[in-house]
């Protein structure tokens, strides 16, 4: 026996995050029901955002369900392969990761990909992926410094603090007249940042059990790394974030066990998800613009 589930048709994701109102309701009716198989019906999609498909498919490669796509178009179904959503490309540790994604360096989108969170060779793995972004988007040289922060800080967060098994990254350019920039996904399938807290045991009196005061903590800089109280402000996710945002004009989204921050253009906000909603490990959407805009100088985001 098996169990259907229709998966929605999610076209746009104007508010970064949004996505996941819709990938909630199919993690939800995957996880409660008996049934071992289930199948993800795409019969009514025509489009996907990457923001709902590469979330998914990582929620699929965790879970201990047999799940399978039926339905799709030959497009979709291709589409699938190409992206690697079915079995992530492998790379990092003792695979060259230059040789597996410099394919990709005249596409438009990296593949989902795998590595593992214990990786030595993180910094390489961080260095190629964005050399093939900036190749494919041919992005602005002024963007060079900034896409080097934003994928070091949080490829780096992964292998030092989630203690998971497995890291993912994707990625897709896009340069559309009204929207060129790049939509990136970075996630582990961790512990979650209020679960880093707790195993380091630090700021617990302040967060008091509270996953939502965890991801604040987390992104105003109170770092579970063992820094001098002096030096434990205004690094690591944080001063990403203070980038991306105020000085680039982009979008993020973090989302981590049973809460999720989205900070854009429009504000910041901080949310407790419902008691049947929870993601394991940390997952963060970012969109980053192709172009820097006039005036813009990292350097006010990293001195204190």
């Amino acid at each position: 026996m098996s169990v259907n589930i229709e998966i929605p048709n999610v076209a746009r994701d104007e508010r970064i995050g949004s996505a996941f109102n819709h990938l909630f309701s199919v993690i939800h009716q995957t996880e409660n029901n008996d049934e071992r198989v289930v199948r993800w019906n795409l019969r009514s999609n025509l489009f996907f955002h990457p923001f709902f498909l590469a979330p998914l498919a990582i929620y699929k490669q965790r879970c201990d369900k047999d799940v399978c796509w039926v339905n799709g178009l030959s497009y979709i179904d291709r589409y699938f392969e190409v992206a690697h959503f079915d079995s992530p490309l492998r790379i990092g540790g003792n695979v060259d990761t230059r040789k597996v994604l410099l394919p990709y360096m005249r596409r438009s989108y990296i593949p989902l990909c795998r590595f593992h969170v214990d990786d030595s060779n993180v910094d390489e793995l961080q260095s190629v992926v964005q050399q093939v972004i900036e190749q494919q988007c041919g992005a602005d040289r002024n963007m060079t410094t900034p896409l080097s922060y934003l994928l070091g800080e949080l490829i780096c967060n992964i292998s030092q603090h989630s203690f998971g098994h497995y890291g993912y990254v994707f990625s897709q350019c896009l340069r559309r007249k009204e929207e060129k920039t790049i939509n990136l996904v970075i996630a582990d399938d961790g512990i979650t940042i209020y679960g880093s807290y707790v195993r380091t045991k630090k700021y617990l009196e302040k967060i008091i059990g509270d996953e939502v005061e965890a991801l604040r903590f987390a992104n105003e800089g109170f770092s579970t790394k063992d820094l001098p109280e002096a030096e434990n402000r205004g690094y690591g996710i944080s001063t990403s974030k203070n980038m991306l945002v105020h000085g680039l004009k982009g979008s993020f989204f973090m989302l981590s066990g049973a809460a999720f921050h989205r900070h854009d253009v429009n504000g910041s906000v901080f949310v407790k998800l419902p008691p049947t909603v929870y993601w394991q490990g940390t997952i963060v959407l970012m969109r980053i613009p192709i172009q820097a805009p006039v005036g813009f100088d990292y350097m006010k985001y990293i001195e204190r």
